[in-house]
């Protein structure tokens, strides 16, 4: 009984960014309150980042059944600033990034909360990643340049499933973006700067639920590119 009220007394906060995800949102919600509800004292927040669907919608429906917590904007500010404001709304023991879009896997969570004593950051490793050749090859690319320059301790450095201890996200709440298109790349990257540890944690990878992703578009993968290897080097020399 003493192990499972410690077990319930340290809090998780659930921290995504959602852009036109109406239909992933209404699965996912409830298979993460099926997975930890009663196992983790855990809320939710999500940063609704100027939807043109009915995904607004969506999550004032389910705040009537699930504990959420809404931040919301008119106009789409992008990724990393949407992100931050929900890091700054974090108050948690602990804090799990996840994907809103269904590639983070809910039956994983129970997995990264036994796991939060390892390091101050716990990193989804997708072992058996479900993508596009292309954007796996550009990740390995990325990922030995990474290396070279950081020599962070992650396999998937990319991927936003990620669970970290209070003073992780404290201490990394109001940086400028460099890398506005890896922002976990980033965040790692400077994680490993502040001297905070990590552990790699393999995970069951899912596809996207929904539609496609709009930034790494084939088209798109020159640009990007270069914007994140230039904020690498902005990183590695300036920060």
């Amino acid at each position: 009984m003493a192990k499972l009220t410690y077990f319930m007394n340290e809090n998780l906060q659930i921290l995504m960014a959602a852009h036109n995800e109406e239909k992933s949102l209404l699965k996912l919600i409830p298979e993460i309150h099926q997975n930890i509800n009663g196992k983790i004292n855990y809320s939710i927040i999500i940063c609704e980042d100027g939807s043109t669907d009915n995904t607004l919608g969506i999550i004032e429906n389910l705040k009537k059944n699930y504990p959420i917590k809404l931040i919301t904007s008119k106009n789409k500010k992008g990724y990393s600033i949407a992100l931050f404001d929900g890091l700054k709304a974090t108050t948690s023991d602990y804090l799990l990034i996840m994907d809103s879009d269904g590639q983070s896997n809910p039956d994983e969570i129970l997995n990264f909360w036994n796991k939060r004593k390892m390091a101050n950051l716990i990193n989804g490793n997708r072992v058996d990643r479900k993508d596009y050749m292309y954007r796996k090859l550009y990740s390995r690319v990325a990922f030995t340049i990474y290396k070279l320059l950081f020599n962070v301790p992650l396999k998937d450095p990319s991927y936003a499933y990620i669970m970290m201890e209070n003073k992780v996200y404290n201490t990394l709440s109001n940086f400028k973006p460099q890398m506005p298109d890896g922002f976990w790349w980033e965040y790692n990257a400077r994680a490993k700067k502040k001297g905070f540890t990590f552990y790699n944690l393999d995970i069951v990878h899912k596809k996207r639920s929904y539609g496609e992703t709009k930034i790494f578009l084939w088209r798109n993968l020159p640009m990007v590119s270069y914007r994140n290897f230039l904020g690498m080097i902005k990183i590695k020399l300036f920060e």
